[in-house]
């Protein structure tokens, strides 16, 4: 968690997927656009996050922790880049589809999302491994949208080698939260679609304390929305909350890859307004304060 603690408050951030077809492009927004560099993923070239992972249509493929793992396509170009242009605060986001949701596709329950979990958190951990050997910290973001469907009793446990293979991890939930089980296991960094409900005040205020950041969904890809809607539900649910730039981080509500290039370019231009009018608000009340 140390790590965390050299992000700026507010810091922005991608959720994962772009709807670039050019690599080069796609790592020089990321690296340009957001204040935590994250390997892009790209459906248009590699296909949406379940065939990404497991390669063809999931009724038809099957899986076997024996099948091979291609890295994604943009990854040797961001390792270049970053080497050129390394984050000052040395954090980097990495992405997987979560053990949990590969599981739900493929019909099957605990025990594959937990074999899953290991042969991700084996993928995985390489790409963590190259970035510290650079000097860089992976930030292990675990995408579960099917989670609410696939039920939550003991699959906290399911996590457990995603957990141990990186410095920091979290859970990236564009479904509804089921905040108990995120409770239950303290992710570092907690993604949510900030729209798609209210935020559970009490089980937020519990993550918060423990050191958890929450990274808040603001501004969804598939509306017309900007930094004014974003603000508008920062502004409420930081009421509920009282959570800080220090526990906070900002991002889209959901991945990007099936809008447009220019839409994109747009969540990241409102992402960062609303980051520095928050940082300007923070400004503000200390200088009050300290007068």
């Amino acid at each position: 968690m140390r790590q965390m603690e050299r992000l700026p408050p507010w810091a922005t951030t991608g959720v994962g997927s772009l709807p670039f077809t050019d690599v080069e492009a796609a790592v020089e927004h990321v690296l340009a656009a957001y204040e935590i560099p994250f390997c892009p993923q790209l459906p248009r070239l590699e296909g949406d996050m379940v065939s990404e992972w497991l390669g063809a249509d999931a009724g038809r493929c099957g899986w076997s922790p024996a099948r091979d793992r291609e890295r994604p396509r943009a990854w040797d170009t961001l390792l270049a880049r970053l080497q050129e242009r390394p984050p000052a605060h040395g954090v980097v986001k990495l992405q997987v589809t979560g053990p949990v949701t590969l599981a739900h596709v493929l019909g099957e329950r605990l025990p594959l999302a937990r074999e899953l979990a290991g042969w991700l958190a084996a993928n995985a951990g390489a790409q963590v491994r190259a970035l510290a050997d650079r000097g860089l910290d992976a930030l292990l973001m675990v995408d579960e949208p099917a989670l609410h469907l696939f039920g939550t009793d003991g699959v906290d446990a399911a996590w457990d080698p995603l957990r141990a293979c990186a410095p920091a991890w979290g859970l990236h939930l564009c479904g509804p939260v089921p905040w108990d089980a995120v409770v239950r296991a303290k992710p570092d960094v907690l993604s949510f679609d900030l729209a798609l409900a209210p935020v559970d005040g009490t089980a937020a205020r519990t993550l918060l304390a423990r050191g958890t950041r929450l990274m808040w969904g603001a501004v969804q890809p598939h509306r017309a929305e900007h930094a004014l809607h974003g603000m508008a539900r920062l502004d409420a649910a930081l009421a509920v909350t009282g959570a800080t730039g220090n526990g906070s981080l900002l991002s889209p509500s959901c991945g990007s890859g099936r809008m447009t290039v220019r839409r994109e370019r747009e969540l990241a231009t409102a992402l960062w307004d609303c980051s520095h009018t928050l940082r300007d608000r923070s400004r503000r009340l200390s200088s009050r304060s300290a007068a």
